[in-house]
């Protein structure tokens, strides 16, 4: 990567100065010119205003002959822009890897460079830099943002007890981690709902993880050695850490442990005194090491042996607070040249600046060239999928539209619910742009009088080092709450799905696999009864007080297609299709379910004429040994659960009539016998075919 310095860029000028020259001295003037006095500014070139950017910093989009010369070697321009900006340094963007400059190029990345300056407003230097033809766009570098308040709170020891063997791995803290178990008591909320959770206890039985699949964690860094997060970290074998040299060649010095974008080395750093802890928290969420006998469990976290999918810190946050989209946009690239397949993305844009995809792309053009840098299909990190995955926090404003990135149309879109399966109204974003909800946490769920609240946030990982403006803590894991926090959700769903994948032999298109992602939900209307009401039963603060809230505003699909639902994407990978039925109580009796859409649409002439069912589902469903707790009855599916959980059943039926056309199987003229496993899911209410696609 080159750079120049003011002195070197003097003395680089070249004969090209001259070409130039008439502009040069016009704006070698006074710096604080008022931009509409500076001659030959061509103002349609400024992409974006400078609210919320970098001082003393711009994004330039050159040239293709000006950014191939300075690949070169050729400082010239360097040295123009000198003469009329006090500049401390110019140099590209992206770090490009060896092999990926065709891809590089394609999206323009080789054209985006980062100029520094000093003495000058953001906004007249941008004016005099669009004097020079070789500039085709100025950006400002605009701040991003965590999707999360940074706030948290140390792990509160509960009272919660599960039954021996009721969890499945000894992590002593997945007790309390509602969002992954939800029994109805252990978040602290006494608004909770029993199966408000991410149904990862049964898909759990299938598969923990797989090493094969990286989630790259756009975040401020991800603490490497916890002892909860380490033999689940990606590294860079091929590096040899600390000795200032680029081993692998792959265009990054010491990037053993991921790669420090704020800083442009591998010093993945969470000492500083404005370190928040938010990427270790969001990193734990994805996979930390289950069955480990410690701390928390992660969604993709393996079963003890291994065997979890691995995390790349991407680090865009130096101190946790805010980056700039150079950095945002460098993780995109870093994440997609070293092996990361789903880029798990807890950050964003302040909301309220554009209203489009197209808006965004062109206001912000050096992000979404890293975006679509890391979504390119040739740029495919995994071998059961033909492209990369983004998965993004929808934003913490309220804001009745998702940030961007997220909002992208190539991108998820998360929002996020409490432990009641409601909105998180305090904060989430909903609306357009919005694919899924997740997780998130919402600590006015319920009483927000007492302490055991704090439980309702989302127990994770962290650095015990972390501060932040008032409070230190000395605690490895803490609540926190955002969409930060329900976007990780889904990215441990999507990563455990792709193990799933391996293990079972399936491969899939990116958009066939987002589909099936899109589609594993529970609807979160007939989950919570409560949210029909078009009210919210519990309050967050606003100006000082307690509010009411109208969930009117959330539902009709705002929230996205509805809560993430582990098990039913593994059904889904496994081509298994999932039916959900309501929890139903001892006094009550057993409901039918038409089975003609599982069969296919071509079984309208089916008779059904038996089901088999294993004694670990009736366990995870509660169904009895009684036979009238799932039988085939009346041409239906007839079954009474009475606990939240997933399994699978195997319904029989007959193709066509017997010979005296009595359906008994007895006479096989004309009849055949088919069978069809189908995924049970119970929940709270019934809804749907459960996403069965």
């Amino acid at each position: 990567m080159h750079s120049i310095s003011i002195n070197r860029a003097f003395a680089l000028l070249t004969l090209t100065l001259l070409a130039a020259s008439s502009c040069v001295e016009e704006l070698h003037d006074a710096v604080n010119t008022p931009v509409s006095a500076v001659p030959g500014a061509v103002m349609t070139k400024v992409i974006n205003t400078p609210e919320d950017s970098e001082e003393g910093a711009l994004l330039l989009c050159l040239t293709e002959e000006a950014s191939d010369a300075y690949a070169s070697g050729d400082m010239s321009l360097a040295a123009q822009f000198a003469e009329g900006i006090q500049v401390k340094s110019l140099k590209p963007v992206f770090t490009i890897a060896p092999g990926k400059e065709k891809v590089a190029r394609r999206h323009n990345l080789h054209r985006w460079f980062k100029i520094e300056f000093e003495g000058m407003d953001n906004s007249i230097a941008a004016a005099r830099l669009t004097t020079f033809s070789d500039v085709c766009q100025v950006q400002y570098n605009k701040t991003v943002v965590p999707a999360c308040d940074l706030s948290f709170t140390p792990y509160i020891p509960s009272r919660t007890e599960f039954a021996d063997g009721a969890l499945p791995f000894n992590d002593p803290m997945l007790k309390d981690q509602w969002h992954y178990i939800n029994d109805g008591k252990n978040s602290g909320s006494n608004t909770a709902v029993a199966g408000a959770d991410i149904a990862v206890k049964d898909a759990w039985k299938l598969t923990g993880g797989d090493p094969r699949v990286i989630v790259a964690v756009l975040d401020s860094p991800v603490k490497y050695d916890h002892p909860d997060l380490a033999a689940n970290m990606w590294k860079n074998e091929k590096e040899i850490p600390g000795n200032g040299e680029d081993d692998d060649k792959n265009g990054y010095i010491d990037d053993y442990y991921g790669w420090n974008c704020e800083r442009e080395n591998g010093d993945i750093n969470w000492e500083g005194a404005r370190a928040s802890g938010h990427g270790t928290h969001v990193a734990g969420v994805v996979a930390a090491v289950n069955g480990n006998g410690i701390g928390v469990s992660g969604i993709a976290g393996g079963t003890g042996n291994n065997d979890g999918v691995r995390i790349m810190s991407c680090q865009i946050f130096e101190n946790g607070y805010s980056t700039n989209l150079d950095a945002s946009a460098n993780g995109f690239v870093y994440a997609a040249q070293n092996g990361a397949s789903i880029a798990q993305c807890s950050f964003g844009l302040i909301n309220g600046n554009y209203t489009s995809d197209a808006e965004y792309a062109g206001l912000y053009g050096a992000e979404y060239a890293g975006v679509q840098f890391f979504l390119d299909k040739e740029n495919n990190n995994s071998d059961i999928l033909d492209g990369n995955i983004i998965i993004a926090a929808a934003g913490n404003e309220r804001a009745t539209i998702s940030s961007y990135p997220a909002a992208l149309e190539e991108v998820v879109s998360v929002t996020a619910l409490g432990p009641d399966y409601l909105p998180a109204v305090g904060y989430t974003n909903y609306g357009p742009g919005c694919n899924i909800a997740a997780p998130g946490g919402d600590f006015y769920a319920g009483d927000v009088t007492s302490v055991e609240n704090n439980r309702s946030r989302v127990l994770s990982t962290f650095i015990n080092t972390a501060k932040d403006d008032n409070v230190g803590t000395g605690h490895d894991y803490v609540y926190m709450q955002g969409t930060s926090m329900a976007c990780p959700h889904v990215s441990g769903v999507a990563a455990l799905g792709l193990s799933y994948a391996y293990k079972v032999g399936k491969k899939f298109s990116r958009e066939e696999y987002i589909s099936m992602l899109l589609t594993s939900v529970n609807h979160i209307e007939d989950v919570n009864a409560n949210f029909k009401d078009g009210y919210k039963g519990k309050f967050y603060i606003e100006g000082g007080k307690y509010n009411y809230v109208d969930l009117g505003a959330y539902r009709g699909g705002k929230m996205g297609t509805g809560g993430i639902d582990a098990w039913k994407l593994l059904m889904n990978v496994e081509g298994t299709p999932s039916i959900s039925v309501k929890v139903l109580g001892e006094d009550e009796k057993a409901k039918r379910y038409d089975l003609t859409e599982y069969f296919g649409g071509g079984a309208t002439d089916l008779t059904y004429i038996g089901v088999e069912c294993d004694a670990a589902t009736r366990q995870a469903l509660g169904l009895s040994d009684d036979a009238a707790s799932l039988e085939i009855k009346y041409g239906k599916l007839s079954i009474k659960p009475t606990k939240v959980g997933s399994g699978k059943i195997t319904v029989k039926a007959l193709a066509g009539y017997d010979e005296d056309g009595v359906a008994d199987g007895n006479t096989q003229i004309g009849g055949m016998e088919i069978s069809r496993t189908i995924s049970i899911v119970s929940r709270g209410v019934a809804a749907g075919n459960g996403g069965w696609l």
